[in-house]
């Protein structure tokens, strides 16, 4: 909510923080930095390929269900020596030949489930990449809004202190304020104006960096919105949330990627089966063609390797362990989290307000203060607390505003939401 001042009558200035901006060109608002970061943002682009060689990793495991096809040709052109005479032979050939796994143990349906986890896990990582990505640009975008508002609020400030100084001049020149109350007047003027310069040099740092964080090389012009954190709903069902983080899924199907993987490691314990069948055509110094074909079976099983399989398939059983101990920590890790994200959330929305309603009685002794000043009513020790404290009321507010922002937004990042996989924008 805006902040507005009733100005007294020696000091007619407004004290509001603007929120909202006329639209203008440059200026954007956060759909549109959402839109340019889905296009540019390496991040992204680098993830949404990573889930593409993923697919493919489906497919290709899944090659193991359909046949083989081979093709070759050659030709060859050779000689002998035989009692001082040579003889040359050229042969020509080509040959087609097919095979297809009948029985492999089970390992190539496990491969090929084993890709799908491993895909499923790629697409979670995607998903909690977009949060990510989703973050970097919102708290840029909330620097970019408070960097504005700050600017604005010290322009503000110093025009406020410029009006203090003329006038405790004018009382100074009168003989009802002293020399020390100028200078310390004159002195804050000062400061403001540094501060003026400081939160100039501020806003040119947070557009270069919310382009930086959308993936772009040339700054906007601003930005255009409002620092206004949602209240933070209450979490009464924290346990459910945290298993819908890509995180717990990923822990989650890390369990099922391990449990095929030791099913392709236990398949070479049983027999496999396979088909083949093959067919050519040759020839030799260009005489008739000879034909051939051939078909069978080929059956085989280890034996006796070592050892070797019984161990690999021990390993990968201990493997298994270890991501169903991984669930367990990131589950409890998580839960922590969360309700740490949401309570720093929740403190903040509700400081923001707390500084809101200091800030609105603050407004009111300003001006009460003003007016007496103005009469005599009250020293200038007096009135130079209540000024400073208005001021630095001012900007204590404009950062709980941001504050609240940053942590709703790291808050959605802890439970892995995006606006971009809530609408679908995220392919």
């Amino acid at each position: 909510m805006n902040i507005r001042l009733l100005a007294a009558a020696i000091l007619p200035i407004a004290f509001a923080l603007p929120s909202a901006r006329a639209q203008t060109n440059g200026y954007l608002d956060w759909v549109q930095c959402l839109a340019q970061a889905g296009a540019s943002n390496p991040d992204l682009v680098s993830a949404r390929s990573a889930v593409r060689e993923l697919e493919y990793g489906v497919a290709s495991a899944s090659s193991g269900f359909l046949p083989q096809l081979d093709a070759s040709a050659g030709a060859t052109k050779s000689g002998s020596e035989n009692d001082g005479n040579w003889t040359e032979n050229d042969r020509t050939s080509a040959d087609l030949s097919l095979s297809q796994d009948l029985f492999t143990g089970g390992g190539n349906l496990a491969r090929r489930r084993r890709a799908q986890a491993q895909l499923a896990i790629g697409n979670e990582q995607y998903r909690q990449t977009l949060s990510d990505v989703e973050l970097r640009v919102r708290l840029a975008y909330v620097d970019l809004l408070y960097a504005q508002d700050l600017v604005d609020l010290t322009r503000k400030i110093a025009t406020r202190r410029a009006d203090n100084v003329r006038l405790i001049q004018l009382r100074f020149d009168g003989g009802r304020e002293n020399a020390g109350s100028l200078a310390r007047s004159k002195a804050q003027y000062s400061e403001a104006q540094y501060e003026v310069r400081e939160a100039e040099r501020g806003l040119v740092y947070a557009r270069r960096n919310l382009a930086a964080a959308m993936g772009l090389m040339e700054p906007p012009a601003g930005a255009q919105g409002d620092l206004r954190a949602a209240e933070p709903e209450p979490v009464d069902a924290l346990r459910k949330l945290m298993q819908q983080t890509p995180d717990y899924t990923i822990a989650l199907t890390q369990i099922e990627a391990a449990k095929q993987g030791m099913l392709v490691t236990r398949s070479a314990r049983f027999p496999s089966l396979r088909f083949s069948a093959s067919a050519g055509l040759g020839n030799s110094d260009h005489g008739p063609y000879d034909g051939n074909w051939s078909m069978g079976l080929r059956a085989s099983m280890p034996l006796f390797t070592g050892n070797q399989l019984k161990n690999d398939v021990a390993a990968a059983k201990e493997r298994i362990v270890q991501t169903e101990m991984d669930l367990v920590d990131t589950g409890n890790t998580l839960m922590a989290t969360l309700q740490q994200r949401w309570n720093t959330y929740a403190d903040a929305v509700e400081n923001e307000r707390v500084q809101k309603e200091l800030l609105d009685a603050e407004l009111l002794r300003a001006d009460i203060s003003g007016a007496k000043y103005k009469q005599g009513l009250l020293t200038y020790e007096d009135w130079d607390i209540i000024e400073s404290n208005l001021i630095n009321l001012g900007k204590t507010y404009l950062q709980r505003r941001r504050l609240s922002e940053q942590e709703q937004a790291r808050w959605r990042n802890a439970l892995g939401r995006s606006e971009w996989y809530a609408t679908g924008r995220g392919e």
